[in-house]
């Protein structure tokens, strides 16, 4: 009997997906993003980097430390950052919390790992733009992820360690619209938990991720031809993560007291007299982030009091922000009634900048270029649209590219842009070197900073201790630049900072009198300030012992000392040069005292022990001073 032949049937091959000359885009722009910031690999921490990394006790437990960032607010690692207890952004703290187990206190990795999110934020935006425009040009996301890629008002956001917050919620946001746009595309299971689950990280990256929800709905309606409840009923999943956050949020901050309010220092606006100086004053502010948008420079670390100052309607800032955004909020309206591409641009831009806005709530700073971060791109977005519409190139030629005499002037212009924002970006990046360099750079920007100028003064100090070893003529240059900073901001607004630096400035001169008087005007302005109770227990120490062993002034040595101890000075040292003082001048009750004190912090310290047998044996007690000798003799 014949064998009956086998046979075998197989599915057919899924059609090879084609390739594009536009796949070497994102991996290129990726390229230029790093390469833009590789110069920040040997900087170290700077600004509030400290207060995220250094200074923080959770963070520098390490990988241990995961399940407590979770369910902890920003700051809970960090004592006293008090300012930040209503924040709740874990991831980023999650990430420097691996890169210090793998390299504590190098500041190169976190530098590095900046600069890789932020390449691969490029790379993951070209790729989500992409997809979304995908009836228009690849010619319009090129564009503006170039812009984006180059713009300098990213050199905080990256350059500055702890501005990964911003970084990782925009890339995380990125990746929750590229996988959604593919849940349109193909009603996949598996592309919409992508989905969830980036847009959940993005949230836990920093707060403001809530803005980015209205893309969603936006992008239907402009790109993908549905109906207005179409549009929402496709982009209502995506509230999941959300509402998951909030709760979240909400278990984590019921723990934490929100007894503390935003201080004008930050944010001038809350000095404002009414409702019509607020606004105005908030308008001025946006006017000047587009004005940094479209004309980045000077850029600065701060832009506190009194850089920027409350204003009023006859201020010519205000009227344009109020018609700027007036008219880009018309636009979009306008557009997206009759679903112009362009128009989620815009609207897109005005929804990303709601929370900054001073409009809806008043947050703890006045503004801040590292809240452009999400921003600039749809900034960028528009932008590049109006230029190649401008340049007559019509973006809805998707498969044959306009004839290159007809793209080169548009070309030519983002090439220019491009490399000017380049060379401003590497700039910038070597100003984010360390504090010093920082400040030195953004106070001759903004001399009417009062932080900028108290954060050169303290900067300075800070040097001067370091190098103790420096000429005499340059340290005095040095005090005299801290104190030329210091007048400059109490001359704006008399504030502790400036009065500490001061008292820091004549400590290091020796000239404790006038010290004192700078720290105690300090500790009145701010009674809560501990490093001014410090500085002035130090100083009221060395003072003391200067007329005690110099002027031979004893009773104004006790006096001076014992303020010291007042202000918490509990040094062993201290203690005993009291005691010492006070037996000599004869009242060995005094005496005994204080020896007493300097034996229970420090049991071995021979010479108390010695000392308070002299004062025992003064005082006719001759039992205790034999048994205060035996101890000396035992140490």
């Amino acid at each position: 009997m014949a064998k009956r032949k086998q046979t075998t049937t197989s599915r057919p091959a899924a059609p090879a997906r084609s390739r594009s000359p536009w796949d070497w885009a994102g991996p290129a722009l990726a390229l230029l993003a790093f390469g833009l910031y590789a110069n920040t690999l040997g900087h170290g921490y700077v600004l509030d980097d400290p207060l995220a990394i250094t200074k923080n006790d959770l963070v520098q437990r390490g990988f241990s430390a995961i399940p407590d960032l979770l369910f902890h607010h920003y700051r809970a690692g960090t004592e006293g950052a008090n300012a930040s207890a209503l924040l709740y952004r874990p991831l980023s703290l999650i990430t420097f919390a691996i890169e210090w187990s793998l390299a504590p206190g190098k500041p190169w990795l976190s530098h590095f790992m900046n600069a890789l999110w932020y390449a691969l934020t490029v790379a993951l935006a070209f790729a989500a733009l992409r997809r979304l425009l995908h009836r228009y040009s690849v010619l319009w996301p090129a564009a503006a992820v170039l812009l984006f890629a180059t713009h300098p008002i990213h050199t905080e956001a990256v350059a500055n360690i702890k501005s990964r917050d911003e970084v990782l919620c925009l890339f995380f946001c990125m990746g929750a619209l590229y996988a959604w746009v593919r849940t349109l595309e193909h009603l996949s299971a598996r592309w919409r938990v992508v989905a969830l689950v980036s847009y959940l990280l993005a949230l836990l990256s920093k707060e403001s991720a809530v803005t980015f929800w209205p893309v969603f709905p936006l992008a239907a309606w402009c790109f993908w031809d549905k109906t207005v409840r179409q549009s929402f009923l496709a982009s209502l999943p995506m509230l999941g993560p959300v509402l998951v956050f909030l709760a979240l949020r909400a278990v984590v901050l019921s723990r934490v007291s929100t007894d503390f309010s935003v201080s004008p220092m930050d944010n001038p606006i809350v000095e404002t007299s009414g409702w019509a100086e607020h606004t105005a004053t908030a308008f001025a502010v946006l006017w000047k982030y587009l004005r940094l948008l479209l004309f980045p420079e000077p850029l600065l670390s701060d832009y506190s009091y009194r850089h920027l100052s409350v204003v009023g309607w006859g201020n010519g800032d205000a009227i344009a922000g109020l018609l700027t955004y007036g008219g880009l909020l018309s636009l979009a309206v306008w557009g997206l009634s009759r679903r112009y591409a362009w128009a989620f641009a815009p609207a897109a831009f005005l929804t990303s900048m709601a929370l900054y806005s001073q409009l809806l709530t008043v947050i703890g700073t006045l503004l801040g270029e590292r809240l452009l971060y999400t921003p600039s791109l749809w900034f960028c977005l528009g932008i590049t649209w109006a230029i190649w519409r401008l340049f007559g190139v019509d973006l809805k030629e998707i498969k044959d590219l306009p004839k290159a005499k007809k793209l080169l002037p548009a070309t030519a212009l983002f090439a220019l842009a491009a490399l000017l924002f380049s060379l401003q970006t590497l700039r910038r990046n070597a100003d984010w070197k360390d504090n010093l360099t920082l400040f030195r750079a953004d106070v001759a920007k903004a001399p009417a900073s009062v932080r900028l100028n108290n954060g050169l003064g303290s900067e300075l100090y800070q040097y001067l201790s370091a190098h103790d070893s420096l000429p005499q003529a340059q340290q005095e240059a040095i005090l005299q630049e801290i104190e030329r900073h210091s007048q400059a901001a109490i001359a704006i607004r008399p504030n502790p900072v400036s009065f500490l630096n001061l008292g820091n400035a004549a400590t290091a001169r020796k000239h404790y009198e006038e010290a004192v008087r700078y720290y105690e005007e300090a500790l009145r302005l701010a009674p809560k300030y501990g490093i001014i109770r410090i500085n002035l227990a130090r100083t009221y120490a060395a003072w003391g012992r200067i007329e005690g062993r110099q002027n031979n002034n004893l009773k104004r040595c006790t006096e001076l000392l014992e303020k010291a101890v007042e202000y918490g000075n509990q040094e062993p040292d201290v203690l005993l040069d009291l005691g010492t003082a006070y037996g000599l001048l004869g009242d060995n009750s005094k005496a005994v005292e204080w020896f007493e004190r300097v034996i229970q912090r420090d049991p071995s310290n021979t010479t108390a022990w010695r000392n308070l047998a002299v004062a025992y044996r003064m005082l006719g007690d001759h039992a205790r001073a034999e048994a205060c000798e035996r101890k000396a003799a035992e140490q």
